[in-house]
């Protein structure tokens, strides 16, 4: 098959959503993936979990921050107010703390920034491998629909065949009945339908 030329330039000129959240792709490929897609997927779904934990650690984090200056401005205040050294070792515990916040958090944005660019790029083979396999299940789809059609014309065929039958033996049922009607009479027939017809 014809390679095709889809890359994170295209995803973010195209502005194609991520294939894994669009409903209609869902629909149409969540039980017919290729393996190479379903690996992709794989993938792409790490990616997506990976960003959400990395901004909601940022978040989580950045509300800590914002806890801990408040304790460390209200510990200062209270060890330069009554020079209580009791204050000194929850305030350093918070420094330090803080000094570790101040050294992740810009580890977590460097990750994020990367991100979207690994996410566009997976985006980018699972669209290519969507592709394949979109013009591969056509085609199955494709023959599959003309074999069905074969059988609907055979069996089609044999229907006709059958009402046709149907209606010769109908037929076949009248003008054996007319015959002996017209032969031994009405009053006659009477009693032997009676005793001979299995249907009466």
């Amino acid at each position: 098959m014809k390679d095709i030329h889809i890359d994170e330039e295209y995803i973010k000129k195209n502005r194609i959503p991520i294939l894994i959240y669009t409903p209609e792709w869902i629909q149409l490929f969540s039980n017919f993936k290729s393996r190479s897609m379903a690996r992709t997927v794989s993938k792409l779904e790490e990616l997506l979990s990976k960003e959400k934990r990395l901004q909601q650690e940022q978040k989580d984090l950045e509300r800590r921050k914002k806890v801990l200056m408040n304790k460390i401005l209200h510990l200062s205040n209270e060890l330069n107010e009554t020079n209580n050294e009791g204050f000194l070792k929850p305030l350093e515990d918070a420094q330090n703390e803080i000094l570790q916040i101040n050294q992740r958090i810009p580890e977590i944005i460097e990750e994020l920034e990367t991100l979207p660019s690994d996410i566009n790029k997976q985006n980018a083979i699972l669209l290519r491998e969507t592709v394949k396999r979109t013009y591969e299940l056509i085609n199955e789809n494709k023959i599959e629909a003309e074999k069905t059609e074969e059988e609907i014309i055979m069996t089609r065929k044999i229907l006709m065949e059958l009402v046709q039958k149907k209606v010769d033996m109908e037929e076949r049922v009248k003008r054996l009945y007319s015959y002996l009607h017209s032969i031994i009479g009405a009053t006659e027939m009477e009693e032997l339908d009676e005793n001979m017809l299995i249907d009466k």
